[in-house]
């Protein structure tokens, strides 16, 4: 992100986000700051109340050695009067100053402007910021304003997101040698994974049943009746909710009921109930308590050799799973309707939840877990939904229905976010609406570099409404359908007229665009929810995709004819996922030959000729491209499976998602020999997945000769104005060298400076 005055606010928002230590993200914001505003120095001191002194604590300029060692009382040096008065303080030739005060081998001896912003928030002081330049005339009285505006609003920020304090902290650690837990003080903000872009605002809700106990941390209590009458109160409201759901099924089962009764009685249980509070009086909260005891229960029944009595583990877990949602407040009954503006928080979704749950008023999702390139994520983003994952300390901050404003571009959400930091997002809004109104101008022209290379950009849909975000933001043709989608949110198995009426509706809708549409590709991350699946040690690598297509013959053959039918009502092309040997391909093309032969004994009217495509996702099927290709008509390759395949790291594992990158040059190696062989058979290929939203890969897959990408519609106008900005002739000799790189840092490194910050020049 290009850095400028209007988006400072935003960068230190995404330094924080990224940030490996408080020391690293000050260090990091001074450094920002002097950057936009070009000042030779630029430094904060902490205010240590105790001592009642300044510390410096951060500087750009300045000698490094200075950090720490430089400390000053409210009486002296020009940066303790700023501490004194509370206001702004601007000097010429700071050194004739009668409150100057010189520090050795500080080096600031040099400059000739001193300007001092106290940094307070909320009447509390936090620290001062000093700008130093050479220049006489860089800074004047007059942008005294405009600096201390941008102090108030960086002091909000750091004040909110705790990094003065977690230094303060940090400084008390090392001389007391004692360590002060998180809990001991409120936070008010988490970190995640930044999987897209824009923000949002809403009342947090916990999805019913999705937290579960390998969520719930380790901390103490401060109080042990106030956590033990926690407790009470959640146990009777889960043994209401049982009494309940008893009295609706009264003329069910005998078997539900004693079912329903064995949970009561275990909520009526005193030993186990004791069992919890005598955790929670060792100083443990009613969580940790409860996760402890039903853990141990766990254990202990499937120790056991009885069938009958391992299975009671599992009730033990739901009944704790149930007093757990009333401790955390989020057991609700299941969503139908959001009432307001809402931030859905859970630890992971699945597709089918999300397609199920998505309403004008669901306005964000945050995941304590999830994968990057996940389906749900890629979802979320067709459903223009900010999405944050990996928010590890969920739970701990955030609370059912507190207000928070999630940034999903830099991963951070804000629980219940003062004044200071709501303006700010305002402010950012009103530029994403300038910018969006930018983009609309260039909707319907061409993706054409400035050398004349011309690109098109496809949609990824999953719904019929996703016709309506691809007219919206003038994609050139639909690159990829997932039929999957359908299938998931159904309670069983659309039959051929039914798939067919759907296809044809897409098609009609898309009034003539070229639309490719993949078979269903199920198995992994996407699983039916009335199909029944053997559980797989490594989903990924089994029974997945074109594998169940091709066991399941009738219902493969089902979907064949009804994309056949539907070809005939608009530009419709085929494509197969997951092939990794020749003989696949065949047998598919066999059965795809065979169903032609039915439709046209039963004289329906079909594209007889229509395109086939595959799906270059596996590592197999790269190196036997040559071997595939003269059986196929186009190639389309999945990057997202593609990266994961290839670098032998489940994308949807955050213990390994640091592995996760399209810029390893096994990735880039492989696109490239793919790209070429497509282009050697003259067959059209088009890079599909995340990699084909990156500014940085575009414009390496430009330079390999890739004409199509198709990506989440939202995408389509920015990647369209980073193409018209770029010459491939210039992005050539810059792959010819990424392509002898050895690692993916070096690659990412090298792109950043050689493309320059805006990203849309080649240096």
């Amino acid at each position: 992100m290009e850095i400028s005055k209007k988006n400072i606010l935003e960068k230190i928002f995404d330094l924080i986000a990224h940030s490996k230590s408080p020391d690293h993200t000050l260090d990091q914001i001074v450094k920002c700051v002097a950057k936009v505003y070009q000042i030779d120095v630029c430094s904060v001191y902490v205010f240590d109340s105790n001592k009642e002194e300044l510390v410096l604590r951060a500087t750009v300029g300045l000698s490094k050695k200075s950090v720490d060692s430089i400390s000053m009382k409210a009486n002296e040096g020009l940066t303790g009067l700023v501490l004194e008065t509370l206001k702004p303080v601007f000097v010429i030739n700071p050194s004739d100053h009668l409150r100057y005060k010189y520090y050795k081998k500080s080096g600031e001896e040099i400059y000739h402007t001193f300007l001092g912003l106290p940094l307070l928030y909320h009447q509390n002081l936090l620290g001062v910021m000093v700008l130093q330049t050479i220049d006489k005339n860089t800074i004047n009285k007059k942008d005294i304003p405009l600096f201390n505006n941008l102090s108030t609003q960086i002091a909000a920020t750091v004040a909110y997101t705790g990094i003065l304090e977690d230094l303060k902290t940090k400084k008390s650690q090392k001389k007391k040698g004692s360590v002060k837990s998180a809990a001991d003080r409120e936070k008010k903000y988490v970190r995640g994974i930044s999987v897209g872009s824009g923000f949002t605002k809403g009342h947090a809700y916990y999805l019913k049943n999705s937290i579960g106990f390998d969520q719930i941390e380790d901390n103490f209590s401060l109080c042990s009746d106030t956590e033990i009458n926690r407790l009470e109160t959640a146990f009777s409201k889960s043994a209401d909710d049982i009494k309940k759901v008893i009295k609706k099924t009264i003329e069910s089962s005998g078997e539900e009921n004693a079912i329903l009764e064995a949970h009561l009685m275990y909520l009526r249980d005193r030993s186990f109930k004791n069992r919890i509070i005598n955790i929670i009086k060792s100083g443990k909260s009613a969580e940790i308590a409860l996760k402890t005891e039903v853990l141990s229960k766990i254990e202990f029944f499937e120790s056991l050799d009885d069938p009958y009595l391992r299975d009671r583990g599992a009730d033990i877990e739901d009944i704790g799973k149930r007093i757990l949602g009333h401790l955390m407040n989020f057991s609700g009954t299941d969503i139908k309707n959001f009432g307001s503006d809402t931030i859905l928080m859970a630890a992971d979704l699945s597709p089918v939840d999300l397609i199920n749950l998505n309403q004008s008023n669901l306005k964000g999702i945050v995941l304590s877990k999830g994968g990057k390139t996940s389906h749900t994520v890629i979802l979320a983003k067709s459903f223009e939904i900010p999405i944050i994952i990996g928010a590890r300390k969920l739970l701990k901050v955030i609370k059912h229905n507190d207000f928070i404003i999630m940034d999903a571009s830099s991963g951070i959400i804000f629980r219940n976010p003062p004044t200071e930091i709501q303006n700010e997002y305002i402010r950012i809004e009103k530029e994403n609406v300038k910018k969006i109104d930018r983009l609309n101008i260039i909707k319907d022209k061409p993706a054409i570099t400035k050398d004349g290379y011309l690109v098109q950009l496809g949609s990824n849909i999953g719904l019929i409404s996703d016709i309506d975000l691809m007219k919206k933001y003038g994609a050139d043709f639909i690159g990829l359908y997932r039929t999957e989608f359908p299938f998931l949110i159904r309670k069983s198995f659309p039959t051929e007229n039914e798939q067919f009426d759907l296809y044809k509706r897409v098609l009609e809708k898309a009034d003539g665009k070229e639309m490719t549409i993949r078979t269903i590709d199920v198995g992994g991350d996407k699983l039916l929810p009335y199909f029944d699946y053997q559980k797989e040690e490594n989903p990924f690598l089994g029974w997945r995709s074109v594998r169940i297509s091709l066991d399941m013959d009738d219902i493969f053959r089902e979907q064949i004819r009804a994309i056949l039918r539907a070809s005939f009502y608009g530009n419709l092309r085929i494509l197969f996922p997951m092939i990794t040997t020749v003989s696949e391909l065949k047998k598919i093309i066999e059965i795809l030959d065979q169903e032609k032969e039915k439709l046209k004994k039963d004289r329906i009217k079909f594209n007889e000729s229509i395109d086939i495509g595959i799906m270059v996702e596996v590592p197999a099927a790269a190196l036997i491209l040559n071997h595939l290709i003269d059986h196929v008509d186009f190639v389309s390759i999945g990057t997202n499976d593609l990266v994961q395949y290839l670098l032998a790291v489940d994308r949807n594992n955050e213990k390994v998602a640091h592995l996760y990158t399209p810029f390893h040059p096994a990735v880039l190696s492989t696109i490239y020999k793919i790209v070429l062989t497509c282009n050697k058979n003259n067959k059209p290929v088009c890079i599909c997945g995340e990699a084909a939203t990156n500014n940085y890969l575009i414009a390496l897959f430009i330079a390999m000769g890739v004409k199509l990408f198709s990506m989440n519609s939202v995408s389509v106008p920015y990647v369209k104005d980073f193409i018209l900005k770029i010459e491939r002739k210039k992005i050539e000799p810059v792959l010819k060298k990424v392509l002898t790189m050895d690692t993916s840092e070096e690659i990412s490194e090298y792109l950043a400076k050689v493309i320059l910050p805006d990203q849309t020049k080649f240096i």
